[in-house]
């Protein structure tokens, strides 16, 4: 991480803290309202609804190593949340794809994140919350 002038070595930045903050409060949402974690959701997310994917394309998708997938796939398997099947093509690859209830906690945690999304920006006038989408829409496009 980078220094900023004039702040402490180990202390965040405001907007990585607030990006650590908002990930830790979904987490927690996610876990009470669906009872799985933004990590499963976040492969939820990046499985098509109706195709299977590789485990290696879900990795690449989220930026995650392949180790990393592999093991919340096999505790989402294990929970009954996706469904994992050899490639009929490459016997050393498995195509994941979601489950029904895979697909129903999936569909809860939208609902769940999109409620804590308007709750967290009623607290702004429409004016700043529409501003301050804006601008998140211009970080995510530098990105």
């Amino acid at each position: 991480m980078a220094k900023e002038i004039g702040q402490r070595t180990g202390q965040l930045t405001p907007l990585l803290s607030l990006v650590w903050k908002l990930q830790q409060s979904a987490d927690e949402l996610l876990a009470d309202k669906c009872g799985a974690g933004l990590s499963q959701i976040r492969i939820l997310a990046a499985l098509d609804k109706s195709i299977p994917r590789s485990q290696s394309h879900v990795a690449h998708s989220l930026g995650q190593t392949e180790a990393n997938v592999s093991r919340q796939l096999r505790a989402m398997k294990k929970d009954g949340l996706v469904h994992i099947v050899k490639n009929k093509k490459d016997h050393r690859q498995r195509d994941v794809s979601l489950s029904p209830k895979g697909y129903r906690i999936y569909a809860k945690a939208e609902q769940a994140l999109s409620h804590h999304e308007k709750g967290l920006l009623s607290t702004m006038s429409r004016s700043e919350a529409r501003d301050f989408q804006d601008q998140i829409g211009s970080l995510l496009h530098i990105l």
